[in-house]
This record gives C-alpha cells, sequence and structure tokens, in this order.
C-alpha cells in the first residue's frame, strides 16, 4: 500500500512540474516567438510533453527525458520563398539538467556566442540556454543570411526568458590549468557507470600529454555524500580490491577504469570530487584547488 502511495505522490508532482508551463514564468508567447518581417508563423505553438516527446524527437527522446525534460514548444516560420526556420524551446527541472541536455550537443571546438548563458553556431543551427530553458533553432536554404537571421531571433527570444544567464555552480569549481576549453559537462545520472554516484559535474584536462577527468559531484545533503562514498568503498571491496585513505583521500582502482589510473575521492559536507591519477602532485593541487574554490563559491564552508 506504502509504494502505491509513493507512486502516486510521484506522479502527482511529475504532473505538477509539467503543467508548470511558460506562462508560470509570465513569458509571453507573442513575443517569445516574434513577428519576423517577409516571414509567417505557420499555425500555432505545438507542445510536447514527456509522455509524448517521442512524436517529435523519436530517437532522441530518451535522452531528453533522462535530464529531466518537462515540455517542448516549438513553432515553425516560413517565407514567400518558401524558406523555413524551426524555433523549439525546451523547458527542464532546472538548470543542472538544461546545462546538461545543451552539453550533450554542443560541440567541443565551435563557433560559440553570448546569447544566453552560451550558445553557438553552426550551418542552419543556432542553440542556446539560459536557465531551465535549451532553445533550439533550426533553418533551410537560408544561404548567406543564415547566421544573421538566426543570430537576430535568438536574441530576441533570449530577451523573452525568465531566469539569469549563468552556469551551474559547481562549474565555476574546476580549476582552469590545463583545461580543455568548453569541456565541462553534466551527467544526469549513474556516473562512471555506478548506480549509487548519480549525477556529476565533469572537466576534462591535460597535463604532460595525458588527458583524464576531473569531477565533481553535488549532494543533496552530507548523509547523502557519505552513503554515496560508503557505496563505492563497499563496491570496491566487494571486488576484492583494498582501498586506502590519507588525509581524508580515498585512492584505489575501480575496476570497470584499470586503464585509467588510480580513482582519488574526496568528501566534504555534501560534495565529492575526485579525478583518475597516478601523478600524486598532479592529483593533489587538483584535489586542494577544487576544496578552495567550493569553499570560495560558499558552497562548502
Amino acid at each position: 500500500m506504502r509504494n502505491k502511495n509513493n507512486i502516486l505522490i510521484f506522479v502527482m508532482f511529475v504532473f505538477f512540474m509539467t503543467n508548470l508551463s511558460f506562462s508560470s514564468y509570465k513569458v509571453d508567447m507573442n513575443k517569445i516567438f516574434p513577428e519576423i518581417e517577409g516571414w509567417i508563423k505557420k499555425g500555432k505553438p505545438q507542445i510536447y510533453l514527456p509522455d509524448n516527446l517521442f512524436e517529435y524527437i523519436n530517437g532522441a527522446a530518451e535522452i531528453y527525458l533522462s535530464y529531466d525534460f518537462m515540455k517542448l514548444i516549438s513553432l515553425s516560420y516560413e517565407s514567400k520563398e518558401k524558406q523555413s526556420i524551426i524555433v523549439d524551446i525546451y523547458q527542464h527541472i532546472n538548470l543542472n539538467n538544461t546545462f546538461g541536455i545543451y552539453c550533450q550537443e554542443k560541440p567541443l571546438k565551435g563557433n560559440f556566442l553570448n546569447i544566453g548563458t552560451q550558445g553557438y553556431y553552426e550551418e542552419g543551427i543556432l542553440n542556446f540556454f539560459k536557465g531551465v530553458y535549451y532553445v533550439k533553432l533550426s533553418s533551410f536554404d537560408l544561404q548567406d543570411k543564415d547566421r544573421f537571421i538566426l543570430t537576430s531571433i535568438a536574441k530576441r527570444i533570449e530577451k523573452e526568458l525568465e531566469g539569469t544567464s549563468c552556469f551551474p555552480e559547481p562549474i565555476k569549481c574546476f580549476p582552469q590549468k590545463e583545461m580543455i576549453i568548453n569541456s565541462e559537462r553534466y551527467i544526469a545520472k549513474n556516473f562512471l557507470g555506478h548506480s549509487f554516484l548519480y549525477s556529476a559535474f565533469v572537466a576534462d584536462y591535460k597535463v604532460n600529454d595525458k588527458k583524464f577527468k576531473v569531477f565533481i559531484i553535488e549532494s543533496y545533503n552530507d548523509k547523502e555524500a557519505k552513503d554515496m562514498i560508503d557505496n563505492y568503498i563497499r563496491f570496491i571491496k566487494n571486488k576484492g580490491i583494498k582501498p586506502s585513505k590519507n588525509n581524508g583521500i580515498y585512492c584505489f582502482k575501480d575496476p570497470y577504469y584499470r586503464s585509467s589510473g588510480i580513482m582519488n575521492l574526496k568528501r566534504r559536507e555534501n560534495y565529492i570530487w575526485g579525478l583518475f591519477m597516478d601523478d600524486l602532485s598532479v592529483c593533489e593541487f587538483y584535489l586542494k584547488k577544487i576544496e578552495e574554490n567550493l569553499v570560495k563559491c560558499k558552497l562548502i564552508r
């Protein structure tokens, strides 16, 4: 009976959050989809929810849902020359997930723009995110006017979207030294293939020609973070691996990533951070720098 009640509560919560529509953010549809001289709007905006998103993006719906997709509103424009523009505005449950889905599609090396928090342009495509919104514009046959038109529309839409143009706070805690530019991203669940690690922010680095990943896990509270560490250590021990702990840093070989080097892991309050690295001096630098940045950003005391 308790399980049924829990399921009912969860369904009601999802229903409520899904129906927290764009009007809840005081967005005027007439402004968010601007009038464009020489273009007409083809019909009314189409709305998609989690239960029918596959009808619009069948092959990609699953990844969007994994980042707590809530709503998509889409509108097409057409010119007299039969050129077309499609504007898709995705709403996710929070900034972390919006940033995460944006990172799934952004190029590592791209033509990045200061629209919203960040955007990028490719021929026929302009995507950006701001707050809980991920906006995607696509065009067909605009030729040499492509970038100008898409950028103009994107800037007008961005002004109508509620929310601040900022990255998730943990992103600011990654050390800049030797970071591969624009490699930051957010993994929504099952980080490193472990269900007990949940989600994580990740950035790529290259030191002395060696590439490695640094991560930060943000938990709801101290207990959840401690449970993650305990479950990870239990998993390691069950695989016959004996971890060590010195100055609050756990070190061990993850059987899933033996070729990546030694896992170095640290926790403080509700944050966990770490990296795979055999070089002790490199490891100590990044672990210490992240901790300093977490304090500086007032994420830990």
